[in-house]
């Protein structure tokens, strides 16, 4: 299968799983609204949702793969050298993560005083978040042993299964909230229960598959006559995915600190939570292009090209987020009443979390040109100044969570993510730009001036349109309205994208 296949493959199995993300965030908001047990799972759900976004999502293959690939190229022995390599990373991963997950489990209650602090000791909402994060918590081993297999045979090239595997996780989570739709178990305790454990059972679907997909692949999981050399390898490659398990998760963890920041707040974290759900899909496509595209094509490139292509992937990123954005801004509460208010999720909880999603869409830019950043300084020997800014805006934004949420609540503690991460790709530019590892061109400036020019007539444009298009009585008709105003949106941004093209073009050429 060709490279383009290939990703064309992951493409669309990555697009059903996102749908298939959509409804089920939709169809859970159905079944819990934004409550007291919705904000409770929410909590319980932090830590297993970063763990698959760490693992079950492909930042662990980043080390892992290249390194199954340089033990499987050694003559003679390559296969055996990599299955070793294989089992002793296995029993190093998930035997950490057992443990972690264990020690979590035992220590629940204080691990969700910890991460929502607000709510209530031996109130319902820290008893369900207790219950629940007792679950939920056996889902981390799960997602390790799922990344070892996916990265196994993404290594022999096999990636139609293991890119179907997330949709079969959300599949079964959906499954199991029909039959709490069909039983009427809304916003109860048994419901936030069941959920929890069908992550669990979503868990052992991504591992099933990705093991299925595995099958047969010469560098299969040896753990026969493992030696001392063999696990040193292991952690070797733990420590090779610190820097991008550390990127990767970079949005979850500024997630989690603000939930915390504005537990004691009803219905916070919960709304919090679907409002990071919408953000996570323009988020994850920078991310993938950051991965699947940018990185190969820095590592195959002299110094000076790098950084000139760095430029442009920044451009690219800007080109995609600042639409983005600004398009989840002025359609937050269209968006979110379309997409969840139904059953338990009604007219009040819409507008709560159609407000912190807007806020939340200002992280947007700077989010998505951090993951590319990131891949520059990964490539460009770069890392630990990288790592070292990260840790720091996730202080920052610890710190300005918790005084704003203080002065203004939630909608204002949630602007804390953009705070922390626009602070973090200024830091960050600002070193590979010194260190010669990133650089802008003319064109490339103008372009940007001129796309954020675009995207602000674009929200204008679509603005306008929303403001004198009546919402209309309906699920279909409220979809027809969105998907047109979406569209609208696109007309204005690409019309206006062209422009600066050409504008940019001409203007270069005058000077040339």
């Amino acid at each position: 299968m060709s490279l383009l296949a290939r990703t064309s493959t992951v493409s669309a199995a990555t697009l059903v799983s996102r749908v298939l993300g959509f409804a089920r965030d939709a169809a859970t908001a159905a079944v819990l609204g934004v409550g007291p047990v919705a904000d409770a799972l929410a909590a319980a759900m932090a830590l297993p949702l970063l763990a698959r976004r760490l693992l079950a999502e492909g930042a662990f293959n980043l080390a892992f793969i290249p390194a199954l690939a340089r033990t499987s190229g050694v003559a003679g022995t390559g296969d055996e050298a990599a299955g070793r390599l294989a089992g002793a990373t296995l029993l190093l991963l998930c035997g950490l993560l057992l443990v972690f997950a264990a020690v979590v489990a035992l220590f629940m209650p204080q691990v969700i005083g910890l991460m929502a602090p607000g709510f209530e000791a031996g109130g319902q909402r820290a008893d369900v978040a207790i219950l629940c994060g007792r679950v939920v918590v056996l889902y981390i081993p799960l997602a390790g042993l799922a990344a070892i297999f996916g990265g196994i045979a993404n290594a022999a090239h096999r990636v139609l299964l293991p890119a179907l595997a997330p949709a079969a996780a959300n599949i079964t989570v959906l499954a199991v909230i029909g039959v709490l739709l069909a039983k009427g178990l809304m916003e109860s305790d048994t419901a936030a229960f069941a959920i929890a454990a069908a992550q669990v059972g979503a868990g052992c679907a991504q591992f099933a598959i990705m093991r299925l997909a595995a099958g047969g692949c010469p560098s299969l999981p040896l753990f026969r006559v493992l030696t001392v050399r063999d696990l040193r390898a292991a952690l070797g490659v733990l420590r090779a995915a610190s820097p991008a398990l550390l990127f990767a998760g970079l949005s979850q963890l500024r997630f989690i600190i603000v939930v915390a920041a504005v537990s004691a707040t009803p219905g916070a974290a919960a709304a919090l939570n679907y409002a990071q759900r919408l953000m996570d899909l323009p988020l994850g496509l920078v991310g993938a292009s950051a991965g699947a595209v940018l990185v190969p094509a820095l590592l195959r490139r002299g110094r000076a090209e790098a950084a000139d292509d760095a430029g442009r992937a920044v451009l690219a990123a800007l080109a995609f987020a600042l639409p983005a954005a600004i398009g989840l801004a002025v359609l937050a509460e269209p968006i979110v009443v379309t997409l969840f208010q139904r059953g338990s999720f009604d007219s009040e909880d819409a507008r709560f979390t159609a407000a912190l999603l807007a806020v939340l869409s200002l992280s947007l830019p700077a989010q998505g040109l951090e993951r590319i950043l990131s891949a520059a300084a990964s490539t460009s020997g770069q890392i630990k100044a990288a790592e070292r800014i990260a840790l720091g805006s996730l202080l920052l934004c610890m710190v300005a969570a918790a005084g704003l949420g203080t002065v203004g609540g939630p909608l204002i503690a949630a602007g804390a993510v953009a705070l922390s991460a626009v602070a973090s790709i200024l830091a960050l530019g600002g070193v590979l730009i010194a260190r010669g590892a990133l650089r802008f061109s003319a064109p490339v400036l103008l372009s940007a001036a001129g796309l954020a020019a675009a995207s602000l007539a674009m929200g204008a444009g679509v603005g306008a349109l929303a403001a004198t298009w009546p919402v209309p009585e309906g699920t279909l008709a409220g979809i027809l309205r969105l998907a047109g105003l979406v569209a609208s949106g696109g007309v204005i941004y690409g019309a206006g994208a062209l422009l600066v093209k050409a504008a940019v073009s001409k203007a270069w050429m005058g000077r040339v």
